[in-house]
């Protein structure tokens, strides 16, 4: 009898939408199913959220104005990344052009399906991670973004009745160094927050309303960013200052993918027709 094929690899267009990862197994065989991880994967462009199970919360909190040294610390412990997911043949490469962390090693791992499991093995370092996918119906799309005020970069993602917004600290980690040994090293605590000044926030969308399920800050968890597409070019979200007061941020669209009405909460009405006017953009532009 002939040895069974080998299955094909997923494209990076069947992976899109959210996936739950059920196990990690390390390069020492140490295992982790506890830790909170989940993937949201548009047509191309993606964001991923790695919590650990104590991840603290801290409601009632407006900014990170509000945590104590020790609590800001405790927020170093968590991992969010997002970027651009490449293909070739059954390697894939997640870019991380938005990290959470210090730059390190390229993140390329190897996928095969196996059931209704998503199997990834690493390629720079010896890994196994399980991944099951959640159930999200609705459209996908995402959106490369730029603040021309703060010189902040971002992505929006959406996959069916999930989404992720991503905005980048105002001026980039040093390489090399942990975030928790950057934080401990801070000049003050001003510092220290600024450190932690990321957002990756995950959440679901409901008859139109956005809102925040997890977050890298613990402040933006509740919120609803009611995204509003500016005509085509581009997005206008709620948001929060340093000192937690609220305002609206302005991005601008520097490159999108899928269709683009998708990223416009019903919420925002003073945009729709701008919104309505976009036509999808073509897979992977930009």
């Amino acid at each position: 009898m002939s040895a069974r094929p080998h299955a094909l690899p997923p494209s990076v267009l069947e992976l899109t939408g959210v996936w739950h990862r059920s196990l990690l197994v390390d390069a020492d065989g140490r295992r982790d199913t506890t830790t909170a991880v989940t993937w949201v994967q548009g047509p191309a462009r993606y964001a991923d959220l790695r919590q650990p199970v104590n991840h603290p919360r801290h409601p009632g909190v407006t900014s990170l104005s509000g945590l104590r040294f020790e609590e800001l610390l405790a927020l170093t412990r968590q991992e969010a990344f997002a970027g651009r997911l490449r293909q070739r043949s059954d390697v894939f490469h997640w870019a991380r052009t938005l990290d959470f962390g210090p730059a390190g090693l390229p993140d390329a791992g190897r996928l095969r399906r196996e059931g209704a499991v998503l199997v990834e093995t690493g390629v720079h370092v010896a890994y196994l991670e399980h991944w099951r996918p959640v159930r999200s119906a609705g459209p996908s799309a995402a959106v490369e973004l730029f603040d021309a005020e703060t010189g902040c970069t971002g992505l929006q993602v959406r996959a069916g009745d999930r989404f992720a917004q991503v905005r980048d600290r105002a001026e980039p980690l040093p390489p090399d160094v942990s975030l928790a040994e950057l934080v401990r090293g801070a000049a003050d605590i001003g510092r220290a927050r600024a450190l932690l000044d990321f957002e990756l926030s995950l959440g679901r969308i409901d008859h139109g309303r956005w809102t925040v399920e997890r977050s890298t800050l613990p402040h933006r968890v509740g919120a609803v960013p009611a995204p509003a597409l500016d005509g085509c070019a581009g997005l206008v979200v709620n948001d929060a200052r340093p000192d937690g007061t609220p305002y609206t941020r302005v991005f601008e669209i520097t490159a999108a993918e899928g269709l683009l009405a998708a990223l416009h909460s019903t919420g925002s009405t003073a945009l729709a027709a701008s919104a309505t006017s976009c036509a999808p953009a073509p897979e992977g532009i930009g």
